[in-house]
This record gives C-alpha cells, structure tokens and sequence, in this order.
C-alpha cells in the first residue's frame, strides 16, 4: 500500500488543547443546569472516554453539539502543539504525501486555518474540514472525513488516520482507512484498544514508522 494521505485528528493529536475542553465542558454543563466537575472528575472521565457519565441521557446529544459549537469558538493560553508535530507535518509535506485534518469541532474552516497558522504548522497543512454548525452526528466525523479525502482525489484504502480518540478510530475503520491511535490525548491505553485500531503510537511524532511499513 502506497500512502497517499494522511488525516489528522486536530485536539489532542496536532494540538494540545486539553485546558480548553475541561472549561468548555463546565461551561456547558453550566448551560444546561448540571453541576461543574473538578480538573481531577474531568481527568479521570476523560482518561476513559467516560465524560457521558456526567450528562443525563437526555440532554446528552443536544449538549454535545453545543460543545462542539462553542469549542470552536474559543481558546485558550494553555493550547500549544503536541511535541514534535510541527516536524513530522513538513516530513510528509517534503514526501508528497498529503497532510488533511479534520476536526470535530462545528465551527468554519476558517478559524481552523487561523489556528494552524498561529501555531506554525498550517504551511504544511493542505486541506482541513471541520463539521457544519447545524450538527447532524456529535460523534463520528465519517462525513468531514469523506469531504477532506474527495478533495484531495485518495481513496480511504490509501490513506491513515490519525487521532486520540475512540471516534477517530471508529470513524476511520467505517470507511475501511488504516487507523492510528495517539496516546498524546490522554486517553488510556486500554480504552483505545476497544476500539481496534491498526497501531497505536505514543504520539505523531512516530508516524514516519507507519509510513515504512506500508511502503
């Protein structure tokens, strides 16, 4: 298999944006009348991928898509990009191989531009997607992922995704990409096991061996 693309994940993956959830998230919950978790709670859940424990099922996807909204809309002093991904984006760029990130955040490509370029990585970026404002799915980003691989012309077998998340995992193995979980997140271990994904890496800084063992 030849690489022709690769899709990252953007929080948690490329970006560190872990201070910006935890106030984002109590923001929300403060919204919708629920009650603020402390920065142990919100670790602790989100080392399991268990935040839904804190929000009733019947709020639950309306809550998420105003997270979803408002995570796009702010930022934080603590966003900074996860260690060494600045390199390994120019590495693939001097390839040829095309870099896509696709986010979940429901905001305008725009502002994900921005923040590329704020953190030095968006010259080495050559097509973002993010998810409408009118949310249809909180959870997986099968649709964005589509809209980022027909404009770069590649094929799901001929790309890797990359992400810290059980959805970038899930999502990638739904459209029959090879799949590639970062432990940069937060999330444990174990957890992004029960997803199956193809490797597991600490973080993107050790993409360059995925890209050799397909060649």
């Amino acid at each position: 298999m030849k690489v022709k693309a690769v899709i990252f994940d953007l929080d948690g993956t490329l970006i560190d944006t872990r201070e910006r959830f935890f106030r984002v998230f109590n923001e929300i919950l403060e919204h919708f009348s629920l009650p603020r978790i402390a920065k142990g709670k919100f670790e602790e859940l989100y080392s399991r991928a268990s935040l839904d424990e804190a929000i009733p099922e019947s709020v639950r996807e309306n809550f998420w898509k105003n997270f979803l909204v408002r995570y796009g809309q702010v930022s934080s002093h603590g966003d900074r990009p996860i260690l060494g991904a600045k390199e390994i984006l120019k590495e693939l760029k001097d390839r040829g191989i095309l870099v896509c990130v696709v986010t979940g955040r429901a905001c305008s490509t725009h502002s994900i531009w921005d923040e590329l370029e704020k953190h030095g990585l968006a010259e080495y970026v050559d097509i973002v997607s993010a998810k409408n404002t009118n949310v249809k799915d909180y959870y997986l980003k099968e649709e964005e992922v589509l809209r980022a691989l027909e404009e770069a012309g590649v094929k799901p077998n001929d790309c890797i995704i990359v992400g810290d998340f059980l959805a970038d995992i899930e999502t990638g193995k739904r459209i029959g990409a090879f799949t590639a979980a970062v432990l940069s997140g937060g999330v444990k271990r174990e957890v992004l096991e029960s997803a199956e994904p193809d490797i597991i890496l600490e973080s993107v800084q050790e993409i360059p061996k995925i890209i050799g063992l397909h060649k």
